[in-house]
């Protein structure tokens, strides 16, 4: 570890740097500040959070944590450091708060004696303040925390490769980008993505982690493994965005980075309306599905519009999420948030 003197912020993760929330919540952020002026603590193969319990933080110095320190842990770990920090901020912006272990499709052994929505609560209660990704955050923070701040995830447009052209592929490109444990949202819209494939011909491209394509729509699916080189090249390659979602206490509290990542190519979009997606769609200019039908008709609707009815809807959503969910439009707020000015 560096000098502690020369430290300005410790940051404290529970997931390698290839995680989303880590990448978008944490680690641009610290790209932003005067190199060496942070120590980052990532988790990953540390369950325990050993890092984190062995951290040292500087005396009156920001601690920040995002989510929770470990695995295994009931919520003591992450009062501990956050105690610590001068200010202690806690960033949450996922379901954690409701993520006890019996969740429908989110269950995992380790969840029931170490739920994470009990994390939540310890860490939320002992921290001087909570950055939440959303309103929803926001108002259950409220509950533990007297200072609570909105910061939403950011995306960098300048980071993705931008689509130039609206003319449907050869094969109609329907796409999804997330991870292995987020691949059973898709199964709630099989049947819908089944039709749109023999009605158009269109297959999905599932950009993810390593695993197996779920059986219900591996036969019009295509598997790509994540890598920041896809991430920031493949999307723009797509006809359509999709981030289909169940109605939730969990999926409320999402952060609709799907949405703002297809939005920062310029990708038209359609999604389930839930918490936050709801108002991100309508200022995307994307459309709005719930039911198998709708589900169908929207994506259908869209490959079936004018090409510059398509480009209109990418370009609004490219304009939008530069405007509003930009690192440079939040860099103030961030940096007040976690007490570096």
């Amino acid at each position: 570890m560096r000098d502690i003197a020369d430290i300005k912020l410790t940051a404290v993760a529970p997931y390698p740097a290839t995680n989303a929330s880590v990448r978008s919540r944490l680690l641009k952020w610290i790209e932003r500040l005067e190199p060496g002026s942070a120590h980052v603590v990532l988790g990953g193969a540390d369950p325990f959070g050993l890092a984190a319990r062995r951290l040292r933080i500087p005396t009156d110095g920001p601690l920040l944590l995002l989510r929770n320190a470990a695995k295994l842990s009931r919520g003591s770990i992450e009062a501990r450091i956050l105690s610590a920090g001068r200010p202690g901020v806690y960033d949450v912006d996922d379901g954690l708060p409701w993520d006890n272990g019996g969740l429908h499709g989110l269950g995992a052994w380790y969840k029931r004696p170490w739920p994470r929505s009990l994390i939540a609560l310890r860490a939320a209660s002992a921290a001087d303040r909570v950055i939440a990704g959303n309103e929803v955050l926001a108002d259950w923070a409220t509950q533990w925390c007297a200072d609570v701040v909105i910061i939403p995830t950011c995306v960098e447009s300048s980071q993705y490769v931008a689509k130039t052209s609206y003319e449907l592929s050869a094969t109609p490109r329907i796409g999804w980008m997330g991870s292995p444990a987020t691949e059973s949202y898709l199964n709630d819209i099989a049947p819908a993505l089944a039709e749109v494939h023999r009605r158009t011909g269109a297959r999905l491209t599932l950009v993810s982690g390593h695993g197996k394509t779920p059986r219900s729509i591996a036969q019009f699916t295509d598997r790509i493994s994540w890598s920041p080189a896809v991430q920031s090249c493949e999307p723009g390659s797509w006809d359509i965005g999709i981030m289909p979602l169940r109605d939730g206490v969990y999926e409320r509290a999402k952060c609709s980075f799907k949405l703002l990542q297809y939005a920062a190519v310029g990708l038209p979009m359609v999604g389930s309306p839930v918490g936050m997606n709801a108002e991100v769609l309508k200022l995307f200019d994307g459309l709005a599905a719930t039911t198998t039908a709708e589900w169908t008709e929207s994506i259908v609707a869209i490959l079936n519009e004018p090409v510059s009815r398509r480009a209109g809807r990418g370009q609004r959503a490219k304009t939008q999420v530069e405007r509003l969910y930009s690192y440079d439009r939040w860099e103030p707020s961030w940096r007040t948030a976690v007490g570096l000015q």
